[in-house]
């Protein structure tokens, strides 16, 4: 059975709201930290194969927050919450 993950498509403008890539400059930290954890690969990492529950966050995006909210000090689980619930 197939993994369910929530669609993740970086590579898609969005219509409304605006692409939120124009948002950042080219240079910001946070290209940086999606382009090396796509280059690190996460295949070994456990994800629920039983195809029950909700959809999941695909791991390659999970690890892009923790990093960088690490690398930013945010540390607490209930301000990242509040901070991806505004981006």
């Amino acid at each position: 059975m197939s993994e369910r993950f929530v669609n993740i498509d970086r590579e898609t403008p969005m219509l409304f709201p605006v692409d939120m890539r124009e948002w950042l400059p080219e240079d910001h930290l946070v290209h940086f930290v999606i382009e090396a954890i796509e280059q690190i690969g996460v295949a070994g990492f456990k994800v629920n194969r039983r195809g029950c529950g909700s959809e999941q966050y695909p791991p390659e995006m999970m690890l892009a927050l923790l990093v960088y909210s690490y690398v930013t000090r945010r540390f607490f689980s209930l301000r990242l919450g509040v901070l991806c619930a505004f981006a």
